[in-house]
């Protein structure tokens, strides 16, 4: 009966922290006491835990889906590539220039995808092009792009970590834009 007693007593205690914890959240949060600007950045704790939810959601997210087998084709790396540079450059950059001030304003300040010094796989860059990601001005293409582009434009950043700027001058040059339509208006 007593060890019944003191399980009773830690779980009140534990829920009464819980409950207080997301009370004290609460009041902070209607304060106006967090900084939300851009040009303050996020205070490490908030900047983990944004990163690590980001990580592990894209993850589970992108597991199931299925590249296309032609997605390293010449053609869509290319295509990829003329999307990139009308479509993403404004704020990830081009090779041999520092990014823009829309990339430099935004928080997280946006990477520079084409000198990342890792490879993501296929799916997840896919998955992030096409859903976007909330809270960080990465818009979601899907709404404005067919899953062919997006394949592209993923296929020409898993080819392009670490691309001269010559290289992708010869990607972009020529032809008018990239070769797969928008999505059509639903």
């Amino acid at each position: 009966m007593l060890r019944r007693h003191r399980l009773s007593e830690a779980v009140f205690i534990n829920v009464a922290l819980l409950l207080a914890g997301a009370i004290v959240a609460a009041l902070y949060a209607w304060s106006g006491l967090y900084d939300v600007s851009a040009a303050s950045g996020h205070n490490p704790v908030v900047a983990w835990a944004l990163h690590a939810t980001y990580e592990q959601s894209l993850h589970r997210h992108a597991k199931d889906i299925h590249v296309p087998p032609d997605l390293m084709s010449a053609e869509n790396v290319r295509a990829g590539a003329r999307l990139y540079s009308e479509t993403c450059a404004v704020c990830h950059g081009t090779p041999g220039k520092a990014l823009s001030p829309i990339g430099q304003g935004i928080l997280p300040m946006a990477p520079t995808l084409l000198a990342a010094t890792r490879r993501n796989n296929p799916q997840l860059m896919y998955w992030v092009i096409r859903n976007g990601v909330k809270m960080t001005a990465m818009p979601a293409f899907g709404k404005t792009q067919s899953d062919q582009a997006i394949w592209q434009a993923a296929a020409f950043l898993f080819d392009a970590r670490g691309i001269t700027p010559e290289r992708y001058a010869a990607l972009t040059s020529g032809g008018a834009g990239h070769q797969a339509a928008p999505k059509a208006a639903q």
